[in-house]
């Protein structure tokens, strides 16, 4: 899936009978039908790499391993696999607060994410034979930018390389550095997407006035405002913008609240790993021991009834 689309990611790759799973996307509806090909092909599948914390990369890693048997190593980044558990205990967590059906349940979170290897950057894996199969392969994670740990992967064999880069951003971001995509030279293969190549969005600094504007604007009418955003991943630079704001205009007289089920966890998790952050953040950081998700107006609410109690 993924292809030719903005459905869930996920690709099979394969090197010589090696067969690798790059991402395991599924989306809110849990449709079993959109995974029936992963499905299909469990038996087969010797290792997977996941690429961000959302469930359009992972989303069908619980059910996978869960209800389907699937025991192949998977490797991700520290914060992809942290911030990824938290983001399926939210994703099972809502629904059942609203009483969709579930396919998986917390079990097959804790199972599914118990298989994951963590990795640095450019830290090299040499995954081992599987299946009765050879494997000479090596798998590497880089910098993807976009979300906190987000990966571009490096699969070489010999002196074959591919690339398998999907949701990157070039840009540096408030708590985050552009990728490092550039500095890869010509691989024999790059599985990349291009979906959004021929939008043009606005600046940033016109995205980010038209946000805070509009905030303002309701807020000062007496009115509340609702910003959807995913649990674990982009939430953190939405966090640092609305902060920011927050303390440069004086808008403390408003209540600014992260709503969900692992909303301390979620920033705690921020805190605790800066080291993957950009280059201003870790720098402060060091020199002056101030932490940029310490936050001096976000609050913490986990259930709508904290909501409602907050004065």
């Amino acid at each position: 899936s993924g292809v030719h689309s903005e459905t869930p990611l996920s690709y099979l790759l394969e090197i010589d009978g090696f067969k690798i799973l790059l991402d395991c996307g599924w989306n809110d509806k849990l449709d079993l039908a959109d995974i029936q090909s992963i499905v299909d092909r469990v038996p087969e599948i010797d290792a997977v790499l996941l690429s961000h914390s959302d469930t359009a990369h992972l989303g069908a890693l619980p059910y996978l391993v869960g209800k389907k048997g699937l025991k192949a190593p998977v490797f991700a980044t520290l914060p992809v696999h942290k911030m990824g558990q938290m983001y399926m205990y939210d994703h099972y967590l809502s629904r059942q607060a609203g009483e969709d059906e579930t396919v998986f349940d917390l079990d097959d979170v804790d199972a599914a994410f118990a298989l994951i290897t963590p990795l640095k950057y450019s830290q090299h894996m040499h995954l081992t034979a599987s299946h009765g199969r050879s494997a000479a392969v090596t798998v590497t994670p880089y910098l993807a930018g976009h979300s906190l740990g987000g990966t571009l992967w490096k699969i070489s064999k010999e002196t074959e390389d591919v690339l398998y880069a999907v949701d990157f951003n070039h840009k540096k971001e408030r708590h985050l550095n552009g990728t490092v995509l550039e500095s890869f030279n010509r691989p024999n293969l790059l599985i990349t997407d291009a979906f959004n190549s021929a939008n043009k969005p606005p600046p940033r600094a016109a995205r980010d006035r038209e946000l805070t504007d509009t905030l303002a604007r309701v807020l000062r009418a007496d009115g509340s405002v609702l910003v959807p955003i995913d649990t674990a991943g982009r939430v953190l630079e939405l966090v640092l913008h609305l902060e920011q704001y927050w303390t440069t205009q004086k808008m403390s007289s408003y209540q600014l609240v992260l709503l969900t089920n692992v909303a301390y966890n979620t920033m705690e998790f921020a805190k605790s790993h800066i080291e993957w952050m950009n280059d201003a953040i870790s720098t402060t950081f060091d020199q002056t021991r101030s932490n940029a998700f310490k936050t001096r107006h976000l609050h913490l609410c986990h259930s709508q009834e904290e909501l409602a109690a907050l004065p």
